[in-house]
């Protein structure tokens, strides 16, 4: 190969000290930090995710809605008993949560991979994930818990195959209960791990250890109030997953029949991993290579069996539920679950087989791709406000609560109709006073009362959502209990967006300052 520039053998040496431990950290903390910093200097807003999580955070409750356990809403409402409803707090649980994944990665590839160069560009190579490494700045964040759960998992169960602790069995028991309050999928994908570790000698000892299952017990104790919850309404969880996994996932190019349908999760897998395949192959294939006369270590060969049959029984599990339940479409959060799959690629890499210049120009890029993810997100600040389909990110939600105030709204009911863009509600709570907050985009999580009781206001897009009022004064209002009154004063709320001056789209409002039914 051509010799490199100075200046890039200069990168690849300052990307290989991610090898070392402090190092590592340290770049994780100062990423995320960064990332935050954007966000609370440069985009006012929040995302769709985002402004759920502050809605959730009014109230501790076993379930928020019927897609997702409530781990995520818990940590809501600990950042609001703390610092009051910030969208700080929220970003703060995001980065927090996306920083300790990574730091799981790193754990599980140090027990997995013998050299330390591989094992750091295993456990940063999901950088090189799109939905993780640039969306999951802004969005996913139901996803969050579940990865830093899974990587913990992976971590714990090939730590306890090298030294069986009754401390690391544990510290197993929080990772499983926190998994299964994560995600639905995390169940499962635990379950396939088990089944995969029961054909490696060294993990087999693993979960054949009483211990092991006294964890597990554990776990599942820890989620059993949050999973009874929604046992006990398992009809309207069943529609519920029926309108998300079905409705919600139609194809413009619907499969023709089973076959083609399961297919589609090998399709759905290999765009979730990209650009991460295509890279790990520029780089690594000679080494790949070099198997044929030079064996993998024996600390890896367990990691790649146990790894790679994980991961054909995912797929073949995906392939079998979309061909037997009619789906269309695999959503690309529910792809999530393959987050070890860096694991798995670099320990069949052996350590003699790849040489300096490869991992360091391998981590170059994938520091490349991260920083052009923290300019992505900087860049929405000027991106948005020109755009402006939804401007989420950049709304001018401090200026709307002071004009509402000034309408009138000292404090009360925010009824907020929100879906599928707005997120009004939310946002504004965050800078009014004594305001609880419903969201039609929430339908099956109520806030508590408040300990006093203020007016009612029903927001919504008037830019967007022109036909609203008259919808309100014809229909009856489910907080309200019937329309909209004669009473309510009508009005709308102007806001200039940040940077370019140009109109913020226009929010109406009806607002009943005395309240009325349950909006008060």
């Amino acid at each position: 190969m051509p010799p490199l520039p100075d200046f890039l053998i200069r990168l690849c040496d300052a990307a290989l000290t991610l090898s070392r431990l402090r190092v590592f950290l340290a770049a994780i903390a100062l990423y995320y930090a960064a990332a935050w910093l954007i966000r609370m200097v440069l985009l006012s807003g929040s995302s769709g995710d985002e402004a759920q999580l502050m809605l959730y955070g009014q109230s501790f409750v076993l379930g928020y809605d019927f897609g997702n356990p409530p781990i995520a809403g818990w940590l809501s409402a600990v950042a609001e008993l703390v610092l009051g409803p910030t969208l700080g707090a929220t970003v703060a649980i995001r980065y927090g949560l996306l920083a300790l994944f990574f730091v799981a990665m790193l754990a599980a590839a140090r027990e997995a991979i013998a050299d330390r160069r591989l094992a750091a560009a295993a456990a940063l190579s999901p950088v090189a994930f799109w939905f993780l490494g640039w969306a999951s700045l802004t969005v996913y964040m139901d996803s969050l818990a579940l990865i830093a759960a899974l990587a913990a998992t992976v971590w714990l169960m090939l730590r306890l195959a090298r030294q069986p602790t009754t401390a690391g069995f544990v510290l197993l028991l929080p990772v499983v209960g926190i998994g299964l309050l994560s995600k639905f999928s995390y169940g499962p994908t635990f379950l396939l791990l088990i089944l995969s570790a029961l054909t490696v000698p060294q993990l087999r000892a693993v979960v054949s250890d009483r211990r092991f299952w006294l964890s597990v017990a554990g776990g599942v104790i820890l989620a059993a109030p949050a999973h009874g919850y929604v046992i006990s309404q398992m009809e309207t969880w069943l529609a519920v997953a029926e309108a998300r996994i079905l409705e919600g996932a139609i194809s413009e190019n619907p499969p023709e029949g089973p076959v083609e349908r399961g297919l589609l999760a090998l399709k759905a897998a290999f765009d979730f991993s990209l650009p991460l395949l295509p890279l790990f192959v520029l780089f690594f294939a000679h080494a790949l290579w070099s198997l044929r006369s030079q064996p993998l270590p024996e600390t890896q060969r367990p990691v790649v069996r146990w790894l790679g049959l994980w991961a054909v029984l995912v797929l073949v599990s995906l392939g079998l539920a979309m061909a037997i339940a009619g789906v269309d479409k695999l959503r690309e959060h529910y792809l999530f679950v393959l987050v070890p799959l860096p694991i798995l690629l670099f320990a069949l890499v052996p350590p003699g087989g790849v040489g300096r210049r490869a991992v360091g120009s391998y981590l170059t890029v994938l520091c490349v791709l991260a920083t052009a993810a923290l300019g992505g997100l900087a860049g929405q600040a000027v991106v948005q406000p020109v755009e402006c389909s939804k401007c989420r990110l950049v709304m001018p939600w401090r200026d709307y609560a002071e004009k509402l105030r000034a309408a009138g709204f000292e404090g009360g009911t925010i009824v907020s109709l929100d879906s599928p863009s707005t997120d009004a509600g939310p946002n504004l709570r965050r800078h009014l006073d004594n305001v609880r907050v419903w969201s039609n985009k929430r339908p099956f999580y109520s806030p508590p009362p408040l300990d006093e009781a203020g007016g009612c206001v029903v927001i919504w897009n008037e830019t967007r959502y022109p036909d609203t009022l008259a919808a309100l004064r014809a229909e009856p209002v489910d907080q309200l209990g019937v329309p909209l009154p004669a009473q309510a004063v009508v009005g709308t709320l102007t806001a200039d967006l940040p940077l370019t001056g140009r109109p913020a789209p226009v929010l109406g409002y009806a607002l009943i300052a005395e309240g009325m039914g349950g909006c008060r």
